[in-house]
Formats: structure tokens, C-alpha cells, sequence
């Protein structure tokens, strides 16, 4: 309600989003609170009237993550820039003693002054003010307001806290948990520019990835919905193996050949040509086409190797050469080409399903001539 009123003592145009979760008796005397005051300074007033019954499991995650969406909608169906939330200093130290608490990893210790929630910008202009500072405002401008009742209670885990540690904080005390805060979050800033800096490359020396003084977070970034444990194994896996894939279609992270290289792994592609009419010099994806090129990305072409594919490379791939056939799998072996490059290689297939170029190795026996008139260049 404080914020609600310096808001409007300000002339920013404001609309108020109240949730009703009829989860205690005064929860219809808070509705009617705001309902009220909207009604008196003709401010939009919006409501949703939550299903008491309409949760499983943790009711303050529920809800959090209900009125963050209601929150929204409305900005979206308003046309409205962001929300104005009223968390304040005590506010911001419990949720930094809950965290350390429950040794959570975070993205921002405390509160952040904005961020983004459900998609939509959030701002909390009083995380300079403390509870008191606020009860005062109210009172010296008439601004009414009710006390939930719920927080008297020790049921949760953060009233807990505000009853048992926070509020026997002086004021001194505080402004210390409040330098260790900035100062977390300074090297928190520091530690996430370090980091998105070095994932700007994607293949790094082993010992250059493992040196790395944020590797946890790079690994953690890479895989976000993994667990801790998951963390610990790779770094092991990188550390003792040889050679490991760890990770799935969204993200793989490899070590092969002395390096450590992680990606998203890409869909198979397929190119088909009806006839050498439509093929011309483009570039592709992962490979382009040309009129000149070196001796093993070239092809000479014939009636009936039409149409023609080109597309990824697939196991069991082999073409047959002047020395008889080779797996194309074993090429890659033998020049130590990595995972990722061999996921995107391109291979030429005929019409009659017989690869006849592999780009790196050369074309099989039956397409070689002097004067190609294919050159398949792989990226």
C-alpha cells in the first residue's frame, strides 16, 4: 500500500494486480483495502481470485508462481512495462539468509533491484527502506494497510528467520549483511563476465578447461536442469578418461584428442537435386558447393547418379575406393576428425543409394576423371 501511494504521489501512470488466495480471514479485508483505494484515485484495479484448493505440495512456491503470472498477463493485456514490487531491506536480508541457509546456488544474493520474471520486467524500488520506514510512511500519509496475520506465525521458513534472527539485528548488524551481499554479488557479476566470456568459445586444451577458476558454472550453465552430482561425475570423467561423451541432444560436452568441446547437437540434414541443372555454386549450412576445389572434394558426375543427395553422415557409411572399400567411420579414426565434425560431414550419395564423394577422402572408383564438375566443400 506504501508503495501503491508514493507511485501515485509521483504521477506514474499505475494499475494495481491484487491476488486473492483466501488462505486466512483477512484476506478479504486486504482485497477490499486495495479495492478501495483504487476506487477513490481512479487507478485500474485487477483481481484474481485464486482456488484455494487448486495446489499440490508447497503453497508459497504455488503461489508465487501464480500471481508472477497473473502479474504478466496483465502487463501484457495492458500494455503495461513492468511491475513494481514492494520487498524492503528486511525483506532482502532473509531472503540472503535462507539461501545460505539452504546452501542454494543462485543467480543474485538477496533480492536484485529488477530482474525478470514469467518474461516481465520486475522492480523493487524500496529495498533501501525497512519495515519501520514504511509502517511510518503509512501512518503520517493515511495510507491504510492491514498486517497479515500468517507472518506472525514460525510455520515458515522465512518468518523463522525474520522472528529469530532479523529482527534482534541492529542496525549495524544489518548494514554488515548488507556489504557481504553487495559483495557476493559484485563477484557473483564478475564470476558470470568471466564465464560467458570463455563459453564465447566452445573447444578448449583439457588442461586449459579444467585450469578454468569458474569451470563449475561453466558446466553448470551447460547443463542447468542437472544435478550437483552431475557436475562432480563430469569433472571426474574429464579429468580420468581418455576419451567420454557426457550430456544428450540439447547439450554434449565431449573430451577426445586432448580437448574438451561441448555443443548442441545438430538435426541430420539431407540436400536432393533432381539434375545437374539445379546444382550451382551455394553455400549451405555445413558445407558449400563449388567449380573448383582439391582432388578429394571433387566428383564427376554421370546420368544415373540422379537424383543426387547430400547429406550428414551416417554410421555404417563406407565408399568404395581403388583399394577396395573403407568405412567412412574409420577415416574420421585415422584422421582424429572430432565428434562434432563428423556429426556434420557431408557425404554425396547416388541415385542407386552408393555414396560416391566423401569430401577428405576423395570420390570411389567409378567418378574419377580428369575434369570434375562437383566440388563439395565441407566446413
Amino acid at each position: 500500500m506504501a508503495l501503491l501511494d508514493m507511485a501515485r504521489r509521483k504521477g506514474f501512470y499505475i494499475e494495481a494486480a491484487h491476488v486473492n488466495y483466501h488462505r486466512r480471514n483477512t484476506a478479504d479485508r486486504d482485497e477490499k483495502l486495495v479495492r478501495d483505494y483504487c476506487r477513490k484515485y481512479d487507478i485500474p484495479f485487477h483481481l484474481l481470485d485464486s482456488d484455494p484448493d487448486s495446489y499440490q505440495g508447497n503453497f508459497q512456491a504455488h503461489a508465487r508462481e501464480e500471481r508472477y503470472r497473473f502479474f504478466a498477463e496483465v502487463c501484457e493485456k495492458r500494455g503495461l512495462d513492468g511491475v513494481l514490487i514492494a520487498h524492503q531491506k528486511d525483506d532482502l536480508i532473509e531472503t540472503y539468509l535462507m539461501q545460505e541457509e539452504r546452501k542454494l546456488g543462485v543467480s543474485c544474493y538477496g533480492l536484485a533491484e529488477s530482474n525478470h520474471i514469467c518474461g516481465v520486467k520486475v522492480i523493487r524500488p524500496l529495498l533501501k527502506w525497512n519495515r519501520k520506514d514504511i509502517l511510518d510512511y503509512c501512518q503520517e500519509n493515511d495510507v491504510p494497510y492491514g498486517i497479515d496475520e500468517s507472518n506472525l506465525s514460525d510455520a515458515y521458513t522465512r518468518n523463522r528467520i525474520r522472528h529469530e534472527t532479523v529482527e534482534k539485528m541492529s542496525d549495524a548488524e544489518k548494514e554488515e549483511i548488507l556489504k557481504e551481499i553487495r559483495r557476493k554479488n559484485e563477484e557473483k557479476a564478475s564470476e558470470e563476465e568471466a564465464v560467458f566470456l570463455f563459453l564465447e568459445n566452445d573447444t578448449y586444451q583439457v588442461d586449459e578447461f579444467l585450469s578454468f577458476p569458474y569451470v563449475k558454472t561453466v558446466l553448470r550453465k551447460l547443463f542447468p536442469a542437472k544435478s550437483e552430482a552431475f557436475i562432480e561425475e563430469t569433472l571426474r570423467q574429464i579429468r580420468e578418461s581418455d576419451r567420454c561423451r557426457i550430456g544428450d541432444k540439447d547439450m554434449t560436452l565431449i573430451k577426445e584428442y586432448g580437448e574438451v568441446s561441448f555443443f548442441k547437437v545438430p538435426e541430420p540434414y539431407s540436400y536432393s537435386f533432381a539434375s545437374p541443372e539445379e546444382i550451382e555454386e551455394k553455400d549451405f549450412p555445413f558445407f558449400k558447393i563449388r567449380k573448383t576445389g582439391n582432388s578429394k572434394q571433387a566428383v564427376t558426375l554421370q546420368k544415373d547418379d540422379f537424383p543426387l543427395t547430400i547429406r550428414s553422415f551416417r554410421q555404417g557409411d563406407a565408399i568404395r575406393m581403388r583399394y577396395g572399400a573403407k568405412k567412412i567411420r574409420r577415416f574420421f579414426i585415422d584422421s582424429k576428425i572430432p565428434l562434432r565434425k563428423r556429426m556434420i560431414w557431408p557425404v554425396v550419395e547416388n541415385g542407386k543409394g552408393e555414396i560416391i564423394l566423401m569430401p577428405g577422402i576423395g570420390c570411389d572408383l567409378n567418378h574419377y576423371s580428369e575434369k570434375p564438375d562437383l566440388f563439395v566443400i565441407e566446413y
